[in-house]
C-alpha cells in the first residue's frame, strides 16, 4: 500500500463522524462530498487544499498528519524549509533596505517600521508553504524606579500564519523566569524547546497552543539586552543548524531597531515569576482604564505627564501585583 493511499484510508476512516467531517470540510473550505472524494480517491486535493487539511489534523489526527507530509513533502515540509538554498540566508537586498530604513525613516516611525519589514520577510523564509509560525518580539520592561532591576518582559510586536493571527498580541501579557524567553533573556543565550510534551513540562504556565516547537534568540548589543525574539513553529524538531543561524541573523536586525535605552547589563536582569495569562487577565485587562486614570488626575493636578510615562507607571503597578500574585503561586508550589 502506497503513502498516498494510507493518508486516504485514514482520513475515511476520520470522517466516518459526521462531525469530524463538517469541522475538517469548514476548515478547508470546501463541502462534504468534496473531503469525501478525496478520501475515496476519486479526486485528489490543490495545493492550497492540502496546506489548510494538514493544518487542521496535525494535532487532532497527528498520524494522518504525519502520512500527508509524507505524500507530499514538497508542499508540506517534509524537509527543513531554510534549508532551501534561497531560504539560508537573508538576502542582501533585504538588508540594504533595513539600512536604509534606519537611516531614512523618521525617529517616531523608525521601530515600528523596521519591525513590519522584518516580521514580513521572516514570515516568508521560515514559513514559505505557510504550514503555521508565530514570531514575537519580547522586550525588557523598564526598570522599577525603586529597584533599577528588569523584572518582567513583554510582547510589543507580533506576526504569524495561520493558525495564529497576523497581528500582534491583543491584550498585555507579561512573562518572567518561568518563561522560555526568561531563561533566554537571562543567560544571554539562544534556547530550543524541540516538542510540545517538553514545552508543557518544563513551561507549564506558557504552554503555547499550536506550538510543536519553540526557539527565543537574545538581542544583544555590547554585552547588553533588550529581550529576546520569540519563534514557535507548528512543526515538530523544526529549529536545526540553517534554522537556528538565520534567528540569529533575524536577532541581530532586530537589536538595531531597538534604542540604547532598551538594552541593560545582566546585572540588572532580575526576572520574577509571572502566573499564567489566565490568572494575569483580571489584572492586565485594567491596563487601559488605569492609564486613562493616570492621565486625568496628572490633567486635573496640572501634573506633566505624557502617554508614555502613564504607560509606564500602570506596567509597573501592574508588575508588582503579578510578581505578588506569582511568589504566592511559588509557595502552593513548593508546598
Amino acid at each position: 500500500m502506497t503513502k498516498l493511499e494510507t493518508w486516504r484510508r485514514l482520513l475515511e476512516q476520520i470522517i466516518g463522524n459526521a462531525q469530524e467531517l463538517q469541522r475538517l470540510a469548514q476548515a478547508v473550505g470546501v463541502n462534504n462530498i468534496t473531503i469525501a472524494r478525496w478520501a475515496k480517491g476519486q479526486s485528489s486535493p490543490r495545493a492550497e487544499h492540502l496546506r489548510l487539511l494538514y493544518q487542521a489534523v496535525f494535532r487532532a489526527h497527528p498520524m494522518l498528519a504525519e502520512h500527508l507530509k509524507q505524500a507530499y513533502p514538497e508542499l508540506l515540509g517534509g524537509r527543513p524549509l531554510a534549508e532551501d538554498s534561497e531560504n539560508q540566508h537573508i538576502p542582501s537586498a533585504f538588508y540594504r533596505r533595513i539600512l536604509t530604513t534606519c537611516l531614512e525613516c523618521a525617529p517616531a516611525l523608525r521601530s515600528v517600521t523596521m519591525r513590519n519589514l522584518i516580521f514580513q520577510q521572516m514570515l516568508g523564509q521560515f514559513d514559505p508553504h505557510e504550514l503555521g509560525v508565530k514570531i514575537n518580539l519580547i522586550l525588557c520592561v523598564p526598570p522599577h524606579p525603586a529597584s533599577q532591576k528588569v523584572r518582567s518582559l513583554r510582547i510589543v510586536q507580533g506576526r504569524g500564519t495561520p493558525p495564529w493571527r497576523s497581528v500582534p498580541e491583543p491584550e498585555l501579557l507579561l512573562s518572567g523566569a518561568e518563561s522560555l524567553a526568561g531563561h533566554c533573556v537571562a543567560s544571554g543565550h539562544y534556547a530550543v524547546v524541540p516538542s510540545h510534551e517538553d514545552l508543557s513540562y518544563y513551561f507549564p504556565t506558557h504552554s503555547e497552543p499550536f506550538a510543536e516547537s519553540m526557539l527565543a534568540y537574545p538581542l544583544l548589543q555590547g554585552g547588553r539586552v533588550a529581550g529576546c525574539l520569540s519563534i514557535a513553529s507548528t512543526q515538530r524538531h523544526y529549529f536545526r543548524q540553517p534554522q537556528l543561524d538565520l534567528a540569529r541573523d533575524y536577532a541581530y536586525l532586530l537589536a538595531l531597531s531597538c534604542a540604547p535605552e532598551e538594552f541593560f547589563d545582566s546585572s540588572q536582569i532580575e526576572l520574577g515569576l509571572m502566573p499564567s495569562a489566565a490568572e494575569q487577565r483580571p489584572y492586565t485587562t485594567t491596563f487601559v482604564g488605569r492609564v486613562l486614570e493616570q492621565l486625568r488626575h496628572a490633567a486635573q493636578h496640572s501634573i506633566p505627564l505624557s502617554h508614555t510615562q502613564a504607560e509606564l507607571l500602570v506596567l509597573h503597578e501592574i508588575e508588582d501585583e503579578l510578581l505578588l500574585l506569582g511568589q504566592r503561586w511559588q509557595g502552593l508550589t513548593l508546598n
